[in-house]
């Protein structure tokens, strides 16, 4: 959101668990470009994570700091100097953020583009699930254009953000949230 530079730091923590995620939902080319992206973060900004347990939500050991470096995002871990990969970010609805990161650090390198949908309020993000579950209508409706299944998943390819938006906000009727993040102030 525009007004609210503060609350979208602890979105681009979420990327984390898209990293594991082996691209469930993916995509060949950008769905997202720096010129259409959101750039709502503050540099520098630092939070808390939170993971699943039953209806709970358990403290993580550490949290992570978000930078910016020219039109890209990128955390680091406390305690760590390794960087993720990457990211984006695009506003597709009040309160929710389409998140598109790279496949690796290296720009002419780049074959996929993988992504996920965080729900926040300003003080705290939720991640859903990433596992792509494709349902006949998504398929029969033309929004994934190709289901390639692996030994461990099913990955949801796309072309466009409307259709990937459309999907992966159909996937909250039925997955529970992964991941919570809450701001915090620098350690």
């Amino acid at each position: 959101m525009r007004g609210s530079l503060s609350r979208l730091p602890i979105m681009a923590a979420l990327l984390g668990a898209a990293m594991l995620l082996s691209g469930c939902y993916l995509s060949k080319t950008m769905l997202i470009t720096p010129e259409t992206a959101d750039y709502p973060i503050v540099s520098d900004s630092h939070f808390a994570s939170f993971a699943r347990r039953g209806e709970d939500w358990r403290p993580m050991p550490s949290g992570r700091t978000v930078r910016r470096s020219g039109a890209y995002y990128f955390f680091r871990d406390d305690g760590s100097n390794a960087t993720s990969l990457p990211f984006l970010m695009k506003e597709v609805l009040p309160g929710r953020y389409v998140v598109q990161a790279n496949d690796t650090s290296d720009f002419a390198r780049v074959t996929e583009y993988y992504y996920l949908l965080l729900d926040f309020d300003g003080r705290e993000a939720v991640q859903y699930s990433a596992t792509c579950w494709p349902r006949e209508e998504w398929i029969s409706d033309g929004l994934v254009a190709q289901v390639e299944q692996t030994a461990v998943n099913a990955r949801c390819h796309f072309d466009s953000l409307e259709d990937l938006t459309t999907v992966l906000v159909g996937t909250t009727d039925y997955t529970a949230p992964e991941e919570r993040f809450v701001l915090t102030p620098s350690p």
